[in-house]
């Protein structure tokens, strides 16, 4: 299943139509609800109310995640708005909503079956082109995280055919809500459209999950394991959460501060004038497939004779790349981790995700199979960091900032419908980023492979230079011609390493006689 930047592939023209939630009287008809607000989601909501006060404007900051799915028959008009409106009542955070009152928040929602749709006819298109901008451009505009809906539906219908699309600002989903999400919406309007009790499992709330996790988080104090966790790892980066920087061994710089937006220093003005003006541009992104199913297979393989799991194999590799090239002793990233913690989470829609640390010693340019050994060992320390949110973690060590470089895996295979999805029936989507300091890694094992989705700074403000295509596969990547480069901008360093990644976790699968040593090409530069 492919997860991509809603501009990077064509959708299939045909009759547009956008449909918007609603409910009859507007928030003024909302229940008050004293459930408690995630500690994300109150961020989320802060960061954007202080956005629009300072730019006097909410777009150029766009946060939602979506997601496409294509059916092989006419649409059904009356089976959609059903599929929709049942999707609606069955999971609350879409009738839900959280306004900012002063220092406080207050919680509205309403109730099952009070939401309806407004059906509105955009027009008939003939070309994809225009058609992907109008329907990129209406979810830009309709995932305003401080408005209800933060969510919008649109379909493309056609003769034999007909697309269906969603887009939901973060707060409300995350990617896994999404892959879960493709098989009960195909569920619920195949039942619609034959008239039948949909087969799904009960799903809890969001909305509940983030109320107890808020309650929890903020009667904790600094004697939890995640606080001791985060602190030694803040210590091991010179008191900073780690930056993205591939420049080579002997370079000057602080490796911590690559793709941090305070290396430089700008003040509040400076910041708040970027913004008003141009401000920064959306980010580049790369997406593709570094191993087909068969190598993925016995690249696991390797793994878990190393003794680690596909996980732990990943980002040995990615560490040892990052090492072979910038010589320094420790990699560090931060790792999304779910908080789908009981049955009633795993397919119900919402925001459930702590970050952890995470550090491998590469001091000594260790071997695959002892990367792997140390990285099975370092989740499953660094996985306490997870146990509470990183935002109260942070309120409770006087810590300001925000990871800077996250590298996320996800194995999508068992999710209801994942092979139909992966053969191109379903794809997860995304808004531009415009953040100046955040690279974003995404690897996916699917039913066909291995895939990789990244996002990284494209301008002038972070980096230097020319920028790459935003579609560029990582496949054609290569490391070839960067061994001896000194002054690759930040656009230029991702797919560079990159496509050392995949040069590699290809030769490790690729390797016959591989055991637990290193294939050609494995073992780190000295």
């Amino acid at each position: 299943m492919k997860f991509i930047q809603i501009l990077e592939e064509p959708i299939e023209p045909g009759g547009l139509v956008e449909w918007m939630p609603y409910v009859p009287g507007g928030l003024g008809n909302w229940s008050h609800d004293s459930r408690l607000t995630s500690h994300n989601h109150e961020q989320h909501l802060r960061s954007a109310f202080e956005y629009r006060l300072r730019t006097r404007r909410e777009g150029g900051r766009e946060s939602w995640l979506g997601l496409s799915i294509e059916f092989d028959e006419p649409l059904s008009i009356p089976a959609i708005r059903s599929t929709l409106m049942t999707w609606i009542d069955r999971h609350e955070v879409l009738r839900s909503h959280v306004v900012i009152k002063g220092d406080g928040l207050q919680r509205l929602s309403t109730d099952v079956g009070t939401v309806k749709l407004k059906m509105g006819r955009i027009g008939w298109y003939t070309q994809s082109g225009p058609l992907v901008e109008q329907i990129a451009g209406a979810f830009d505009r309709a995932t305003a995280p401080l408005h209800w809906p933060a969510y919008m539906f649109a379909t493309v219908g056609r003769e034999d055919s007909f697309t269906l699309l969603f887009a939901a600002d973060h707060s409300l989903v995350d990617g896994y809500s999404l892959i879960m999400a493709q098989q009960e919406l195909v569920t619920l309007y195949r039942s619609a459209r034959d008239h039948t009790e949909p087969d799904l499992p009960a799903v809890g709330s969001y909305v509940d999950f983030s109320a107890e996790e808020r309650r929890q988080a903020d009667q904790t104090g600094a004697d939890h394991p995640a606080v001791s966790t985060w602190s030694s790892f803040l210590r091991s980066g010179r008191g900073s959460l780690p930056g993205f920087d591939y420049r080579p061994a002997g370079t000057d710089g602080d490796p911590d501060s690559a793709t941090d937006p305070t290396a430089d220093n700008p003040t509040a003005e400076d910041t708040a004038s970027a913004e008003t003006d141009d401000g920064p541009g959306p980010q580049n992104s790369i997406t593709g497939v570094v191993l087909d199913d068969d190598a993925a297979n016995r690249f696991t393989a390797v793994c878990s004779q190393a003794g680690g799991t596909l996980t732990a194999g990943v980002l040995a590799a990615f560490a040892i790349v990052y090492h072979e090239r910038t010589g320094d002793p420790e990699f560090r990233c931060v790792l999304p981790r779910h908080t789908r913690d009981h049955t009633r989470w795993l397919t119900a829609l919402g925001w459930f995700v702590a970050v952890a640390p995470f550090c491998l010693d590469v001091s000594d340019s260790p071997t695959f199979d002892q990367a792997v050994t140390r990285a099975t060992a370092e989740l499953k320390r660094s996985r306490q960091g997870a146990s509470l949110p990183f935002l109260r973690v942070a309120e409770l060590i006087g810590y300001e900032g925000e990871p800077h470089f996250v590298i996320s895996f996800i194995d999508t295979r068992y999710a209801p419908g994942a092979a139909a999805a992966d053969e191109g029936r379903a794809k997860v989507l995304r808004s531009h980023s415009y953040a100046t300091d955040e690279v974003f890694i995404w690897i996916n094992r699917t039913p066909s492979g291995m895939r990789v989705s990244a996002r990284f700074p494209a301008r002038a403000a972070v980096t230097v230079g020319p920028t790459v295509d935003s579609t560029t596969e990582v496949n054609n990547l290569t490391s070839a011609g960067i061994d001896d480069a000194t002054d690759l901008d930040t656009p230029d360093a991702v797919r560079a390493y990159l496509g050392r990644f995949t040069e590699l976790v290809q030769a490790i699968g690729d390797s016959s006689t591989f055991g637990v040593t290193n294939p050609p090409g494995a073992q780190p530069s000295n």
